[in-house]
């Protein structure tokens, strides 16, 4: 780990630029240019809710307006879509840098969330601002806590997204695998349904998904609520288990990177 803070430190310009490549590269040449980029997500998550909001209503929301329960999980499911969807091919996207020993391919996965994560605050800048006006969602200290669980999602998503990115060079079947996954872990995640309305089994494999400490979190508090009263024991669950992934993923990224050469 060693190699890549110091190669994030040297290189910390270039990836602020290679992030604005990214951010725009996808539209570039196209007449509306880089404003797809809002665009896009933003039609996807208006068309989603009001599936869910007229179509199915997904959960007892409490006396708090259903968009303001589940526009902000959706929004923030999008940029966890987004980064493990794109971090297949990360290393093929960046493998002319392979040639400058000084820089650790581990940072693509950077540039993938730092992409994403512009897209995401500018998004949640809207709904923040369109739930406090025209809803009445106050914005109290707990919504500070958005930026703590957005970081446990980012370390939640570097670790996979390391393992993702090394497998995706050798076997073309990831991306296959990676949609099925996504799939699973969108109607595994509390965004529509909290694990209490599900039998005892369901619940304790919903609690086991590590993406339901940061998809709940954030829901409690873009509202104000507080997390419930298994917060310490889900809490460490998940860090051990973030802790532990990143240790075993750079490891192997580590490992298989020596072989990326002959591949690419």
């Amino acid at each position: 780990m060693r190699k890549f803070f110091s190669s994030l430190l040297l290189h910390r310009r270039f990836l602020v630029e290679l992030t604005r490549r990214d951010v725009t590269a996808a539209y570039s040449g196209s007449v509306v240019g880089s404003l797809w980029v809002i665009v896009d997500p933003l039609i996807y998550v208006m068309l989603t809710l009001l599936f869910f909001q007229f179509a199915i209503r997904g959960a007892d929301t409490g006396g708090v307006p259903y968009v303001a329960w589940v526009m902000p999980v959706i929004i923030f499911w999008t940029f966890i879509n987004t980064v493990l969807g794109s971090s297949i091919n990360a290393v093929r996207e960046y493998s002319y840098l392979m040639r400058h020993t000084s820089f650790d391919m581990r940072l693509a996965m950077l540039i993938k969330i730092f992409s994403a994560s512009f897209v995401h605050a500018i998004l949640m800048v809207i709904v923040l601002l369109a739930l406090a006006l025209l809803l009445k969602v106050p914005m109290t200290w707990h919504t500070f806590a958005l930026f703590y669980y957005y970081a446990c999602a980012c370390l939640l998503l570097l670790a996979m997204g390391w393992m993702l990115a090394a497998l995706g060079v050798f076997w073309k079947d990831m991306r296959n695998l990676v949609s099925i996954f996504l799939q699973l872990e969108f109607w595994l995640s509390p965004i529509f349904w909290e694990p209490e309305r599900f039998p005892k089994p369901v619940a304790i494999l919903m609690y086991m998904n590590p993406l339901y400490y940061p998809i709940h979190g954030y829901r409690a508090s873009v509202l104000s609520t507080d997390f419930g009263p298994q917060f310490w024991i889900v809490t460490a669950y998940f860090w051990i288990l973030t802790v532990v992934l990143l240790w075993f993923s750079s490891r192997i990224f580590t490992r298989l990177s020596k072989s990326f050469g002959d591949v690419l």
